[in-house]
């Protein structure tokens, strides 16, 4: 890799976007080449429930 890698520097600073969230919903970190990234936080989705309610119907037509 003929490249050098840019580092990021300490200052990690967070974002709250709702008075509800727990952890920073984005965090700002400076680079060592100055430019500053903004990460967001990975929310997890929940399970779709459709997907397992189609399979139910599935299976009970099986059944009849």
């Amino acid at each position: 890799m003929s490249e050098i890698r840019v580092m990021p520097l300490p200052k990690v600073t967070g974002v709250w976007d709702h008075d509800f969230s727990k952890y920073p919903d984005r965090i700002r970190i400076p680079m060592s080449d100055g430019r500053v990234i903004t990460y967001h936080i990975d929310v997890e989705m929940p399970h779709p429930c459709l997907e397992a309610a189609i399979k139910n119907i599935e299976r009970i037509s099986e059944i009849r």
